[in-house]
């Protein structure tokens, strides 16, 4: 029996939780990404050399696609950038969109995606992340005071810091920075109903008459709407800036919506996106604004509207000496299609072995995932290969567990994969 070194530092419950989902669905894990992350260390690399450590910091802006196919791994590179981000300061919002909707036909839902997905973000692995942006902001002032919030808390030099800080940062909407030193007050003192409107404020819903009142009260006047919402999102940037993060990093994984619109629809969405990618360059401090797209998207739907062509349209691809480029691609990766599928093989192995502390052979195994990537590979040409692999050799680790442990035939390779395709065609799922 072959043994490698395990990993010591993922805890059981987290392997579990990467096993599980990667054997019911193939798409990435919440959490965990980094166990089994392979291939795209130099794209990742330079968006930290280029941005995240130094032009963001700075309070420089700037937008990328990321392109690939169905199951490419966009979604787990978003992952990763979110992943980094973090451990550079960022904010982080993830806006994760079904087929049917996109935000990109009202600027203000382009600021409700925001401020509903922005990420409050705990390091403790067995810690949920939770989403909105006035949980985000109680996080922020709890991590900074070191604990529970009460009434003493109001007289803390660490909360004093936050709100002089805050209130003396210039910022566009004095309406906007109004609101956020108000929710910080009314969170300590508990007051339920002024804290309630202040959030649906501030998340730009829908307000009450008796919501307006209560605002008035605290100097919050008018409220998030289509012509505004550029500016109030600049605000948040400034506000998030001034909380002491690095700014803020906006992941939009739209699947393949964009690639299937038409019409009038089409033509307005993409207007919107035109927008916020002049915006994030423009108004944005602080701001990465990086959004998933599958190839149609760049190749038949940006020619027909030149104003977005000159936007995203590059010569060359996102790299290390090309860094400017705004088109990351996904089929360039740092390994060939074999090798990186093989790679992560060899890096669910031991994820798999702690999730259920056993002891597997690792000599057949990687015979195994080495089979299975070139009949994926080479047999099943019209299916996302990366994520019918990783999503099939997961659940043939649990039965050649459970069962005897072999080196499969090509043959069988090809039955397990059959299975899985119909499995994934059973329903909708993200892509992996």
């Amino acid at each position: 029996m072959v043994l490698t070194m395990i990993d010591p530092t993922i805890s059981r419950s987290l392997a579990h939780q990467i096993v599980e989902v990667l054997g019911s669905f193939g798409t990435p894990p919440a959490r965990g990404i980094q166990y089994f992350n392979v291939g795209n260390g130099s794209l990742l690399n330079a968006i930290d050399e280029f941005y995240l450590s130094s032009y963001l910091q700075e309070g420089g802006a700037t937008y990328k696609m990321v392109v690939g196919d169905y199951g490419s791994g966009k979604s787990h590179f978003l992952y990763c950038l979110r992943d980094m981000a973090w451990e550079r300061n960022f904010a982080v919002a993830k806006v994760d969109l079904s087929p049917t909707e996109t935000p990109y036909n009202d600027q203000r839902r382009v600021y409700q995606a925001v401020a509903k997905n922005i990420i409050w973000h705990e390091t403790a692995a067995d810690t949920s992340d939770e989403s909105g942006l006035t949980r985000f902001l109680q996080g922020t002032v709890e991590r900074v005071v070191g604990g529970s919030l009460n009434l003493e808390t109001l007289n803390n030099p660490l909360f004093r810091g936050l709100i002089d800080t805050v209130d003396a940062t210039p910022i566009d909407s004095p309406a906007y920075q109004a609101a956020v030193l108000a929710y910080f007050d009314s969170l300590i003192r508990q007051q339920d109903e002024r804290m309630q409107s202040l959030s649906r404020w501030l998340l730009g819903e829908d307000t009450s008459p008796a919501d307006t009142k209560t605002l008035r009260e605290v100097g919050v006047t008018g409220k998030i709407n289509r012509p505004n919402a550029f500016r109030m999102l600049r605000s948040m940037c400034q506000v998030i800036r001034a909380l002491s993060y690095s700014g803020l990093v906006l992941l939009f994984d739209e699947v393949d919506r964009m690639a299937s619109v038409g019409g009038k629809a089409e033509k307005l969405a993409t207007d919107t996106l035109r927008e916020v990618i002049d915006r994030t360059r423009e108004d944005l401090p602080g701001a990465m604004f990086v959004y998933a797209v599958p190839p149609q998207f760049i190749n038949d739907v940006v020619p027909k509207y030149p104003a977005l062509q000159q936007r995203v349209r590059a010569p060359g691809r996102f790299s290390r000496i090309n860094h400017f480029s705004p088109i990351i691609n996904l089929e360039h990766l740092d390994l060939d299609e074999d090798d990186l599928m093989l790679a992560i093989g060899e890096k669910l192995i031991p994820i798999y072995e702690i999730a259920f502390d056993t002891q597997l052979d690792h000599k057949v195994q990687q015979a195994n995932a080495l089979i299975l990537a070139n009949v994926a590979r080479d047999v099943f040409l019209d299916v996302s290969h990366r994520r019918l692999f990783v999503k099939s050799f997961v659940v043939e680790l649990s039965r050649q567990h459970y069962g005897e442990e072999h080196t499969i035939t090509e043959e069988e390779a090809k039955a397990i994969l059959r299975g899985q395709i119909d499995e994934l065609a059973g329903g909708e799922t993200r892509p992996f």
